[in-house]
């Protein structure tokens, strides 16, 4: 009994801890995957805001441009903004455009289908779109022309939570999500605190089974007794 025990606590151990590594498996969260829809005519790309002080450590005045690139290429042509571009201006109730302000933000580049923004982020000095999100709150999105005038941007971002889609933005007319790959917090919250319940009852139950098989083997032996004398 104290073998099936100890196997049951630690398959439910495992379980318990292999749900938040699942969750981000397959995905880097320093990756940020954006697409849209219903964007005004015009849009060349979609560029990310969010509410980033110019006396944060991470501000700085200008990066580098958007680049256009081929699918699967890294690098591609740069498209016509500056720092005098209105995207690069920007700073609406404190937002900003985060591929051009953030020092760790690397180049944006637009593909036919999507584009892609990645941070500089490593183990030592962490800087993802889960630590931009916890840092500034939620993101926007502003739809550019090929010039850096900006046609519209978003509300603040919602997040949804996904086991199926990569970290990033998805824009809907004047809506953005912030999609977070894995499950929902709330949903491991649940499976953590139901495998806590089990595995605190585990001992009362093996308890209760154990007084219950020696109330049974008492009589037996009695009478086993009984019938030898």
């Amino acid at each position: 009994m104290k073998k099936l025990y100890a196997l049951l606590t630690a398959a439910l151990m495992t379980f318990t801890l292999a749900i938040p590594a699942a969750a981000v498996k397959h995905y880097d969260p320093a990756v940020g995957h954006i697409t849209a829809d219903g964007a005004p005519e015009g849009t060349v790309y979609t560029d990310i805001l969010v509410k980033l002080p110019t006396d944060d450590d991470n501000y700085t005045d200008f990066t580098q441009p958007p680049e256009v690139c081929a699918e699967g290429a890294e690098s591609g042509q740069p498209i016509d903004i500056s720092a005098e571009s209105e995207i690069a201006r920007y700073s609406e109730n404190g937002y900003v455009s985060l591929s051009l302000h953030h020092k760790k933000a690397g180049t944006l580049c637009i593909y036919p289908d999507e584009e892609v923004l990645k941070m500089s982020s490593s183990s030592s000095a962490s800087c993802d779109l889960i630590d931009l999100s916890i840092a500034y709150g939620a993101f926007k999105a502003a739809y550019v022309d090929g010039s850096g005038n900006i046609l519209g941007v978003t509300s603040p971002s919602d997040t949804e939570y996904s086991r199926d889609t990569p970290y990033g933005f998805h824009t809907d007319g004047s809506s953005l999500t912030f999609q977070r790959h894995g499950a929902h917090p709330r949903t491991i919250s649940l499976i953590v605190a139901g495998t806590t319940l089990v595995l605190i009852s585990l001992p009362l139950i093996t308890g209760y089974v154990l007084s219950k098989r020696k109330k049974r083997i008492k009589p037996a032996a009695n009478a086993s007794e009984g019938t030898k004398k």
